[in-house]
């Protein structure tokens, strides 16, 4: 709604006029010399301010989605999509393969560094979703999906196939979100 009022606020602050709520009122005559009154351009700033958060929000990036597959990355392929991991923690992520949860990799990885430190992996990494069988707390790797998402998307379980899987994900996440999740998934 706030994309359709900036150009009336706009042009109400260029011609010095308001926002009448009532559109069959004639438009007051438009002068040079004519300010709008404080009244009238404060609501002009609000609605431009409104609008330009609502533009900010639509267009800022995302965290990035995983791009490490826990269960089939190469060693230089974590290396590299990893920063600072050591061959140390590569041998450890490799040694307790195949993970079948987020929580698997979590508890696993708990035993070597903290929370934190797992928190920062798992920007990088992700265990392979399968829509039918995984867990909220891996379907939430997915980017985009929030604990409630992943709730209700389990609720629609079972899915025919992996697009009646996508269907349902493209009515909760960004289209920038849904290109990364879609990599996320189990062939």
């Amino acid at each position: 709604m706030l994309h359709r009022l900036l150009p009336i606020a706009s042009l109400a602050l260029l011609l010095g006029t308001s926002c009448s709520e009532n559109a069959s009122e004639p438009p007051a005559q438009a002068t040079a010399d004519v300010a709008p009154s404080e009244e009238e351009q404060g609501v002009v700033n609000e609605v431009l301010s409104q609008a330009q958060a609502e533009v900010d929000e639509q267009e800022a990036p995302g965290e990035p989605a995983p791009t490490v597959n826990l269960n089939t990355a190469s060693k230089e392929q974590i290396q590299a999509g990893v920063p600072g991991i050591g061959d140390k923690m590569v041998h450890e992520f490799e040694e307790y393969r195949p993970y079948v949860s987020i929580a698997q990799f979590r508890k696993s990885m708990s035993k070597y560094v903290d929370a934190s430190t797992i928190a920062e992996y798992e920007r990088h990494v992700f265990v392979p979703v399968d829509p039918d069988a995984c867990d909220a707390g891996t379907l939430g790797q997915l980017p985009g999906v929030t604990p409630a998402e992943a709730e209700a998307l389990m609720a629609k379980r079972p899915f025919a196939d992996r697009d009646a899987f996508l269907n349902a994900l493209v009515e909760v996440v960004s289209e920038a979100d849904y290109a990364g999740a879609k990599a996320m998934l189990t062939p």
